[in-house]
């Protein structure tokens, strides 16, 4: 059997470049173009500070909240289930749609935070509306110097919103 050489492979393979440019210089895709029409953005945000103020509704996320929270976002399609974590929180998932209510889902979730020695975690089945912030679980510990708060929050927005 003849041995290939290089000098024959750059025979084939350089007239295959010219001929189909296309394939060896394609563009790199835009995000959009992985994320299907129906599909959503989950984003979870995690902090170990306050959440929202006492005795206010959970949608109604503190801008510190907001800026001092690490942040996980996927693709999700209104009828998904799946897992996703970081190094702090981990987050199992379920959405399904809600009949005859658009622009809302079914939100079945199993999560965990945990930082600085502290760990929380909560499991739940709720409503969300597209845009709203709600609080999923967290914790609130009371030491000399204060207290220490941790929280989870999700919303679900288009793709063009996150």
């Amino acid at each position: 059997m003849p041995r290939m050489t290089p000098h024959v492979i750059f025979q084939f393979i350089l007239p295959a470049i010219f001929v189909f440019p296309g394939l060896a210089l394609a563009e790199p895709a835009e995000p959009e173009v992985y994320i299907a029409s129906d599909q959503l953005v989950l984003e979870v945000r995690y902090c170990e500070c306050e959440a929202t103020r006492p005795n206010s509704r959970s949608s109604d996320v503190l801008p510190v909240f907001l800026e001092e929270s690490g942040v996980l976002r996927m693709a999700v399609s209104a009828e998904d289930k799946g897992f996703a974590s970081t190094a702090e929180v981990s987050i199992g998932y379920q959405v399904s749609r809600v009949k005859d209510s658009p622009g809302k889902l079914n939100f079945g979730f199993a999560g965990t935070y945990t930082t600085g020695g502290r760990h929380s975690s909560g499991h739940g089945q709720l409503i969300l509306e597209k845009g709203q912030w709600v609080i999923l679980f967290g914790s609130r510990h009371e030491s000399g110097t204060g207290s220490l708060h941790s929280n989870v929050a999700v919303r679900l927005v288009e793709p063009t919103d996150s």
